[in-house]
């Protein structure tokens, strides 16, 4: 993984990466409940009776299109943090799709808690699908200012 930045030379990329994907998450997290309750609402109640399958199809489908065209999420672009993979590039429909269905499957299988913990632990602040998929979550100014 030497290709991805260095935690100790690149410092920068990694420098309050944890909060600001807490704070994203949140933002995310907010922005799909909303649209989920709307869409139980628009479908006269029915929705609030399958209202976490419902909040699990809007969030892949807020997620993977925000990863494609902008290697982040709404909430990651407001905490100026973004996914890069190998070679720093941005991610791009496999990748963005990969990430999300490994995410989706964290939630669902309640793994999520194994990929907090490795965010805190690993140097990189990488957790389990970035392990899996070998990407990182940067700020994305200390990227910029470093090219």
């Amino acid at each position: 993984m030497t290709d991805l930045p260095d935690p100790i030379d690149q410092a920068a990329y990694y420098h309050n990466v944890n909060l600001k994907r807490l704070i994203a998450w949140f933002i995310d997290a907010v922005a799909i409940t909303f649209i989920a309750i709307l869409i139980s609402v628009l479908t006269f109640g029915i929705g609030f009776f399958m209202f976490a399958g419902i909040w699990f199809i809007v969030g892949f489908f807020y997620r993977f299109p925000g990863l494609t065209i902008h290697s982040s999420t709404m909430g990651m672009r407001m905490t100026g943090i973004e996914f890069r993979q190998r070679h720093d590039r941005p991610f791009d429909g496999l990748y963005a799709l990969l990430h999300t269905a490994g995410t989706m499957m964290a939630y669902a299988t309640s793994l999520q808690p194994v990929s907090v913990i490795l965010m805190l632990i690993t140097f990189r602040k990488q957790g389990l699908v970035d392990l899996i998929l070998a990407t990182v979550v940067v700020n994305r100014a200390a990227r910029r200012s470093s090219n």
